[in-house]
This record gives C-alpha cells, sequence and structure tokens, in this order.
C-alpha cells in the first residue's frame, strides 16, 4: 500500500510538470506578438506588433487555404511596376507555430512563368498565367500541384500589346469565379476588344473567353469578394491623367457596368484627348490619389482587433511608379452597412519606400487567425501585423 501511495504521488506531479511545460509552450494560450522582434524601422501602432513571415521572390498575390497554409504567386515575367524577376513559382507556406514557417514549392517551371492569380473554390486550386486561367483538383494540405489533373478554365489570350499579364481571381458568394483583364495606357476608345480592361465571368456554363461583368477598366488589379456578397477592385486609373481629376479607385462589381476607360475619366467626365459620352459612366464607391496606386485590400472581419481598426478596411499602396512615393499601408474606418470607407485613408504603419525598411506593398490578406498578412513584391519578403493581445490558436 506504501509503494502505491508513493506511486501515485510521482505520477500526480509528472503529470503536474507536464502540464506546467504544455502551458508553458501552448499555443493556445500564447499571444503571436510573444515571440519575434518588430521590424526595425517600421512604426506600427503601439497596440500592435509586425514581424517578417518569410522571404520570397516578387510575392504578388496571397491566398490562405482552408486549412491555414498561405499560396504566394511569385511570377518570373516582368511587372509594369518594376518589380524584380521572381521564381516563376507559386510557394506554400505552413506555420508550424514557430519563428519560421516551413516553405514548400507547390508549382514550378516554365509553365509558371506568368503565375499571377490564385483560388481555391471546393476541390480546385485556381491559377492565372499570362493567357489563360487553370485548375487543378486540390484538398487541404496538398503540398503539390496535381499537375495531372489540369484544366484550362479560360482563354485570356489577347493581340492588342496593350494587355497586362497581372490577372486575379476571386469567388463571390454565388459560386461564380470572377477573373481580371487589365490594359496598360492608351488611348483606343471605345476599345477594340472590350474583354481588355474588364472583369469576366469564367467557368461552366460561360464562354470560355470569358462573359463580361464589368468593363471600361483600365487596371482592376485586384479582386476580392466579401461575405455580405459583394465583390469589388482596386482599379488604377490613367497615369496621364493628373490635370483632368484622375483617381485611383476602389469599386463594386456588377454586372452590365461600364467604367469608361480611356474614354471617360469619370461621369461625366470625358478624356480631354477623346470624343465620347460619359454620362452612364459608373462611379467608384471610394477614390485615391492618383499614382497611390492601390494593389492588394482586404476588411478585418475577425472581430479580434481593437477599436477603431475592428471592421476597417486596409490597402496597400504599390507608390507613384518609379520614386515610389506614398508607398505603405494604410486604413480607413467604414460604414457598418456598405462597408465603404467613410475618409481617405491614413497610415496604418509607416516606414515604407525608397529610403525605408520596407519597399512596396502588394497584396493584402487577412489571415483566418486574426493576423494581417501584406507582401513587398521589391524587396522580396512577407511580413504580418497583430494586435498584442491576439492569441495563438
Amino acid at each position: 500500500m506504501r509503494f502505491a501511495r508513493i506511486a501515485i504521488i510521482i505520477l500526480v506531479a509528472a503529470s503536474a510538470v507536464a502540464a506546467d511545460r504544455r502551458r508553458a509552450v501552448s499555443p493556445v494560450t500564447a499571444h503571436f506578438c510573444d515571440s519575434g522582434l518588430d521590424v526595425a524601422g517600421v512604426e506600427v501602432p503601439p497596440e500592435f506588433c509586425i514581424r517578417k513571415f518569410a522571404d520570397v521572390p516578387t510575392p504578388r498575390v496571397l491566398l490562405f487555404a482552408p486549412n491555414g497554409d498561405l499560396f504566394v504567386s511569385s511570377p518570373k515575367s516582368p511587372t509594369s511596376g518594376g518589380a524584380p524577376a521572381g521564381a516563376g513559382a507559386i510557394f506554400l507556406f505552413r506555420d508550424t507555430k514557430s519563428d519560421a514557417p516551413t516553405r514548400y514549392t507547390f508549382a514550378a517551371g516554365d509553365t509558371f512563368r506568368s503565375v499571377h492569380g490564385l483560388l481555391i473554390k471546393d476541390d480546385r486550386f485556381y491559377y492565372t498565367v499570362s493567357d489563360a486561367v487553370y485548375s487543378v483538383s486540390y484538398s487541404p494540405g496538398d503540398l503539390l500541384i496535381a499537375t495531372a489533373t489540369t484544366q484550362k478554365v479560360a482563354d485570356l489570350s489577347r493581340s492588342e500589346i496593350y494587355a497586362r499579364f497581372t490577372h486575379s481571381l476571386a469567388a463571390s458568394v454565388d459560386g461564380s469565379i470572377l477573373v481580371a483583364s487589365g490594359q496598360t495606357d492608351n488611348d483606343h476608345c471605345p476599345s477594340t476588344d472590350p474583354r481588355i480592361g474588364s472583369v469576366l465571368r469564367i467557368g461552366a456554363g460561360h464562354d470560355l473567353r470569358g462573359d463580361l461583368v464589368t468593363v471600361g477598366l483600365r487596371d482592376p488589379l485586384y479582386i476580392r469578394c466579401m461575405r455580405w456578397g459583394t465583390c469589388y477592385a482596386a482599379e488604377l486609373s490613367g497615369d496621364a491623367w493628373d490635370s483632368v481629376g484622375g483617381t485611383e479607385k476602389l469599386i463594386e462589381i456588377h454586372d452590365r457596368d461600364t467604367f469608361g476607360y480611356p474614354c471617360c475619366v469619370d461621369r461625366n467626365v470625358p478624356n480631354p484627348n477623346l470624343v465620347a459620352d460619359c454620362s452612364q459612366v459608373v462611379q467608384s464607391k471610394h477614390t485615391f490619389p492618383l499614382h497611390n496606386t492601390p494593389f492588394g485590400f482586404d476588411w478585418e472581419r475577425t472581430s479580434s482587433w481593437p477599436q477603431p481598426y475592428r471592421g476597417a478596411f486596409f490597402v496597400g499602396l504599390h507608390g507613384s511608379f518609379g520614386t515610389w512615393v506614398n508607398a505603405g499601408l494604410r486604413w480607413a474606418p467604414v460604414d457598418p452597412d456598405t462597408h465603404i470607407p467613410t475618409q481617405q485613408t491614413t497610415d496604418f504603419a509607416k516606414g515604407f519606400g525608397k529610403m525605408g525598411a520596407i519597399s512596396r506593398v502588394a497584396d493584402v490578406a487577412f489571415a483566418p487567425d486574426g493576423r494581417l498578412f501584406f507582401c513587398d513584391d521589391q524587396g522580396g519578403a512577407i511580413y504580418w501585423i497583430a494586435p498584442k493581445t491576439l492569441k495563438r490558436r
């Protein structure tokens, strides 16, 4: 009996020690900001921390899988903004709850030279290249692309030299898939091909070239469809429209809308170099100063951020071509019903640009765990920002 009591005491003590150790390292109770150091030279609000997540060449688009894996496109084709050549690959980052995530090469090779847009929908993984959208079978946790299951979803080939390869993808709440097709500055009014400078609906039941949704766009570089049922794009305006009231825009995407590029600067504001009726042009929901160049954007939606940032709008600014002036990460409060910013965006983080610690911001995306991720396509890195109170799950 005496030995049994001793054994029980030892077992209880061992269990207590093990429990203490689990509590000490438990990702459930640890805060994201508890480990690592803030990025030197970058200033965020005092209740937040900023960490470097990983290095990756020319990261352009971020996509979180249902299991939390982060996919990143790295195009090798040169971008109009002057980013260095990437890897021509799709990378996958798996957060191991340590200081360094594990990186896998999900896809690579000549086929992925111009890879850009990424999307997961149902059991398929979609990606864009310069002239097409493809999909492959996918299950959460896959570490390598299933090339044997590749299907061509849309033909984006264009003969015009001013067509861009930097497409983006999104899935709306009604299940349809949207792809953006941008163009560089030109004066073709009307456009010789309405599918250049448009948002298209693609997939089963649609024209292989895509069915027109929204037209008259210059470069809807990023699309995001939100759970409240609305899809948005950051529309880049004419580079030479400083003197005629040109602005960059946040737009809502609706069937049969036209934004008039390059014929119209805005509703009832024709391009002074062209003759056009701009009375039917749709007005943007929010504007940014010309040359701020909004890229990726997202809304906080986990309710894990403190006020006034809870539910707010965040956008990455690529900055002015060549100088990177106004590059950064900004935010604005929103109308709770429309989700549209109620004021001009202001700096959420500082320390960007040619002389900054971080060069330029490309995509911006909230992770399922509440962290705000963004990538620097010029500097070749991914970062995240989180409230100091945000706990690991």
